[in-house]
């Protein structure tokens, strides 16, 4: 009933709804909090720990809809956005307030269960998440200030995650600042890619970002360079640790640069996520046992069929390269 009474009031589908809400984002960038599992040699895993994965999903869900709340006046102006925004219907208005508030009232239940410090680091994270989108701070109207938003709001969640397990200690393994940086600027060339693409709807909407301030020419260049220190950094980075079967990947994924069009460049970099995985699973082989090895080498096959998928589903070859 509860399904088919959501239909009705947003007048398109339940699915449709959640992807307007960015539910897939919001469980991506909630993924991060696992790196602090796989940084433990994945041990410690407890009911405690999937409460935290809870309000992180939560929190990360409070910042969507809370962009969108303070963003409805400026996407009203142009069709798609109006379309995907929640508030910019008065048939859904009431509907995006009770996810806007249950977001933020989870996201906090479920951190004070986990243990008072949790719960103060789920708080600053809701703070960073309203001084992103609403007024005065609007942190992504700011120039630069956008950029440096995502350091900090994917920066907090894997530092969360790394809490959990090892407290307030400084890390000393290279592995983990490594893997830190490339993720960090993985989520940066993301966001640039974003706003890259969205300039012209930008425009309409008075977005005031780093991208429309620079112009398309320099944030192209930012991101060029961001992409080639990206893929350069990790290919040295596994070179040290000796995962040659990452770099291989790593390889794979710069190939298609020189052969696709550049329409299409931004699906390349989405390969990223499938050999960071491979490479953890690298990284951590030697903890395994023989049943977990055996699996390993499984979700690789995986992450390779992932990757087949991805290529026919954005036809990346199809077309001349410009």
């Amino acid at each position: 009933m509860f399904k088919k009474h959501l239909s009705q009031s947003y007048g398109q589908s339940t699915i449709q709804l959640l992807k307007d809400l960015r539910l897939n984002f919001a469980v991506v960038s909630s993924s991060l909090i696992l790196l602090g599992f796989f940084w433990n040699k994945l041990e410690g895993f407890d009911w405690q720990y999937v409460a935290l994965i809870v309000s992180i999903f939560c929190a990360n869900l409070f910042g969507y809809v809370i962009n969108d709340f303070y963003d409805a006046t400026y996407d009203y102006q142009e069709y798609n956005k109006k379309l995907r925004n929640i508030f910019c219907s008065s048939n859904t208005k009431r509907l995006g307030k009770a996810i806007l508030y249950a977001s933020l009232s989870l996201s906090l239940l479920f951190g004070s269960i986990v243990s008072p410090q949790i719960f103060i680091i789920v708080v600053l994270f809701n703070i960073l998440a309203f001084c992103y989108s609403a007024p005065p701070f609007k942190l992504r109207n700011r120039l630069y200030w956008d950029w440096i938003f995502i350091f900090l709001w994917k920066g907090l969640i894997i530092f969360t995650g790394y809490f959990y397990f090892s407290g307030p200690i400084l890390p000393s393994d290279f592995f983990i600042w490594g893997t830190l940086m490339m993720v960090l600027l993985l989520s940066l060339i993301s966001q640039i890619d974003n706003q890259l693409r969205d300039f012209k709807t930008d425009k309409i909407t008075n977005a005031d970002n780093t991208v429309q301030g620079l112009g398309t020419h320099n944030a192209s260049s930012i991101n060029w360079f961001l992409i080639g220190l990206f893929y350069t950094f990790s290919f040295v980075f596994c070179f040290l640790l000796g995962h040659y079967i990452t770099m291989i990947l790593i390889l794979l994924n710069v190939f298609p640069y020189f052969f696709v069009n550049s329409s299409k460049y931004s699906k390349i970099i989405q390969f990223t996520n499938i050999w960071i995985v491979v490479l953890f699973l690298e990284h951590f082989m030697g903890y395994f046992s023989y049943q977990q090895q055996l699996l390993a080498y499984f979700w690789i096959v995986v992450m390779g069929g992932i990757a087949f998928r991805h290529v026919k589903r954005t036809n990346l070859f199809n077309g001349k390269r410009s």
